[in-house]
């Protein structure tokens, strides 16, 4: 299933990114926003992989789980839109496992309108770092951590 051009973010036109890598990332927002693809967003991060979106945290494949049918409590619907991603390969050890490939880190800025149950909406501005590593010829996070900014209301006079 190709990725509608809502969730294709801008990618750097001076720094080639792999179309692998450029429809991971526009797929797994499209699949975030729809609630009956929980095991499609479970089976985007390694068995290992760590999670950490705002203040709550998941290691592992039953935590991710876990967190994923959370997020939807009191939500009916949500829209994310990723705007632009900053990709980067780093060499130190710690950045990938030794023998491996590097892994592939990102880090990528976007909006989220989320729909509660009661038809209220609220827009938020996030930004991610993320870690991608092959397994079995497919892309997976090794890590995705999530930084929230709710937007402020604002008041007139």
């Amino acid at each position: 299933m190709a990725a509608s051009d809502d969730y294709t973010p801008l990618f750097p036109i001076d720094h080639p990114v792999d179309g692998k890598v450029k429809n991971f990332i526009s797929q797994f927002y499209a699949i975030s926003d729809d609630r009956s693809r929980n095991e499609d967003w479970v089976k985007s991060f390694l068995p290992d992989a760590t999670i950490i979106i705002g203040d709550k945290m998941a290691v592992g494949t039953e935590n991710i789980r876990h967190l994923r049918k959370g997020m939807w409590e009191g939500v009916q619907a949500r829209k994310h839109r990723p705007l632009a991603v900053y990709p980067a390969v780093f060499y130190p050890e710690t950045a990938y496992d030794e023998g491996e490939k590097p892994a592939i880190q990102y880090m990528i800025e976007g909006t989220l309108i989320s729909t509660g149950e009661k038809l209220e909406t609220r827009e938020i501005t996030w930004a991610a770092r993320a870690i991608l590593k092959e397994e079995q010829g497919e892309l997976k996070y090794k890590l995705y951590q999530v930084y929230l900014h709710k937007k402020p209301s604002t008041h007139d006079g």
